[in-house]
């Protein structure tokens, strides 16, 4: 026989097994994803079973988010002191952990776990048409990806709040608010952690399902009485590592129900009912 023929012989063979792989691959990954929805749906189920009405498609995995490690970094907390009080800023350690930064702008304070507040002095830089713009531009200016979570006017005042986005995913426990009156930026106050690099730990998360019964695992446990899940937002939780001076950001699912809004962790299914409610 011929190479060429030969050849050809050989990748005809090749082609084909190729093609039953790739069919193959289809049909496992087909029949994993309508697993997955069997058990989303019977969970749904359990639920709606105990009072609990949810909606599976308003619910968002925490798939690959993995705990993060995030140390403190003096030069960016330089940076958002300069876009806040000016290029003069200066920092003046105090001492347990508390930074002392003052400009010709005004003063801004800020704790390891990135705790910050700003007093702004009366000044024509400081003037804004739109505080969610200007808040915004701000924002970028320091490195930070955010979103607007709200605002509010009263007592001459504008308060604008954002919520910081590590990669795009939410960071619940950081949030910041841009305080405005007459015209004029006067206060920043908040938790923002450094826009830079982050340790990634090793970490496993509960799959929607898992997640959605120990929901309704704690509530019971509770006593507390809801009867609608209206979302499932995953994201992060901080927590201050003091030896390091660090930041853990740990996966958590931001359960909203029509009684009270709850942090499910993503790893160990505790569920937290924030306070205030």
């Amino acid at each position: 026989m011929e190479w060429r023929k030969l050849k050809n012989i050989i990748i005809l063979i090749l082609l084909l097994v190729n093609g039953f792989l790739l069919v193959l691959a289809a049909s496992r990954w087909g029949e994993a994803r309508q697993y997955a929805r069997d058990a989303l749906d019977g969970a749904a189920q359990v639920l709606e079973g105990s009072g609990i009405q949810v909606d599976p498609d308003a619910a968002v995995p925490a798939d690959g988010l993995a705990p993060l490690t995030v140390e403190r970094d003096l030069a960016w907390e330089a940076q958002m002191a300069r876009a806040l009080l000016g290029k003069d800023a200066q920092a003046d350690n105090r001492g347990g952990g508390l930074y002392f930064y003052q400009g010709a702008l005004g003063e801004l304070s800020v704790r390891a776990g990135g705790e910050l507040s700003a007093q702004l002095a009366d000044s024509p830089a400081w003037r804004a048409d739109s505080p969610e713009r200007h808040a915004a531009g701000l924002l970028r200016r320091m490195g930070i990806g955010a979103e607007q979570t709200g605002a509010a006017e009263g007592d001459g005042e504008t308060r604008v709040r954002f919520r910081q986005l590590w990669d795009g995913v939410p960071v619940f426990s950081c949030e910041v608010e841009f305080v405005y009156a007459g015209g004029s930026l006067r206060a920043v106050q908040g938790t923002l952690l450094p826009a830079g690099q982050a340790g990634t730990e090793e970490g496993r998360v509960l799959d929607l399902p898992t997640a959605m019964l120990r929901f309704l695992d704690g509530v019971t446990a509770t006593g507390d009485v809801c009867s609608v899940i209206r979302s499932m937002e995953a994201g992060y939780r901080t927590s201050s590592q003091p030896l390091s001076g660090g930041v853990r950001l740990s996966a958590a699912w931001l359960v909203s129900t029509d009684t009270a809004d709850y942090y499910l962790d993503a790893a160990t299914g505790a569920l937290t009912r924030i306070s205030g409610q």
